[in-house]
């Protein structure tokens, strides 16, 4: 199965005419312990049993190391190490007190052979919209104008791939278009069918 990915705006880009995006992993669910114990038995002559007591084991030797300030390094896997946070903002080397430093995460370094198989992994976008696309209510008007220009009506479906949104989110903000008279539904409630209404989205003559 590949790693399906999906693109998001960058943040510093919010609010300026320069839109840039960066691709993140859609996670394709969770895998317990329990499955990887099962996965692993079938690998080797350990039981489900001795798999997840040597998983319980690792944990707790990793926790133990980890407290005393070393590195834990996995083979295969890669290198875990604690970090820090000062509670209070340090000026000077000598301005803060023990008390004030405290735990803040693990971090993790994968190993070059994890990185190795992973980089042979196929990846492709995602089908399916985790999130939906920030978009004002200029560019969905253009969008919609456009859409128009060559179609008579607008599902919803229409509307999620027009403008890269997600089911809540687009039923949400075709709402707020029809209470703005800007569409009008056709069909019934469950199944609704848009038009124009009010003379919006018509193509300026022209263009």
């Amino acid at each position: 199965m590949p790693i399906q990915y999906e693109f998001y705006r960058n943040p510093n880009s919010q609010g300026t005419n320069k839109k840039r995006y960066h691709a993140r992993v859609v996670p394709a669910g969770r895998i317990s312990t329990d499955r990887l114990a099962k996965e692993i038995q079938k690998e080797c002559t350990l039981t489900v049993a001795d798999v997840k007591s040597v998983l319980i084991a690792l944990a707790d030797k990793m926790s133990e190391h980890l407290g005393e300030g070393r590195k834990v390094h996995l083979e295969g896997i890669g290198y875990f190490q604690v970090n820090l946070h000062c509670k209070e903002e340090v000026r000077t080397m000598h301005g803060a007190r023990s008390e004030n430093i405290e735990f803040k995460n693990v971090s993790f370094r994968a190993d070059i052979d994890l990185k190795k198989n992973l980089k042979s992994q196929k990846i492709r976008r995602s089908r399916n919209k985790p999130h939906s696309m920030p978009m004002t209510e200029k560019e969905i008007d253009e969008k919609l104008t456009e859409h128009f220009a060559s179609n008579p009506i607008l599902t919803r479906r229409d509307f999620e791939f027009l403008c890269q949104q997600v089911k809540s989110t687009a039923c949400r903000l075709l709402r707020k278009l029809v209470e703005a008279g800007k569409l009008k539904n056709v069909s019934t409630p469950r199944n609704p069918v848009y038009v124009p209404d009010n003379g919006h989205y018509t193509p300026v003559a022209g263009e």
